[in-house]
């Protein structure tokens, strides 16, 4: 029989307002959520959270989102999470995809479009019991 489980949601940014808006939303909507501000830190949690999805500022601090994007589509020890690039800089989806992004959102962006972009990117985190 298979279940929906708790879908596990890791937030890199480096602007903490947004950081803490958009956590307290997915929980409020029912996900799992880890959050980061610094590459670093986002890989160290990848591992362990092991997230369905990944929430990805490309420009933190000096940092480049895309290197951690690739780096979870192509190490083996990252699972193969979702990645959904948010970004203030217009990429073009096609581009995005370079680095293994699943898709991307430009910023500003309103809070139910990226619901529904959450939605569809993590509707297949089922386990069997």
């Amino acid at each position: 029989m298979k279940t929906e489980v708790s879908k596990r949601i890791l937030i890199v940014d480096d602007d903490i307002d947004l950081l803490m808006l958009l956590e307290r939303k997915l929980k409020q909507e029912g996900y799992e959520t880890e959050t980061a501000i610094s590459l670093p830190e986002a890989e160290e949690l990848i591992v362990y959270f092991d997230p369905h999805l990944v929430l990805l500022d490309v420009n933190l601090r000096g940092e480049d989102g895309r290197q951690l994007c690739w780096k979870i589509k192509h190490q083996p020890v990252y699972r193969i999470a979702k990645v959904l690039i948010i970004s203030g800089f217009d990429y073009n989806p096609s581009r995005a995809a370079l680095f293994g992004a699943d898709d991307i959102l430009p910023k500003p962006f309103h809070m139910e479009f990226l619901l529904n972009r959450i939605s569809g990117l993590t509707s297949d985190a089922v386990v069997s019991e």
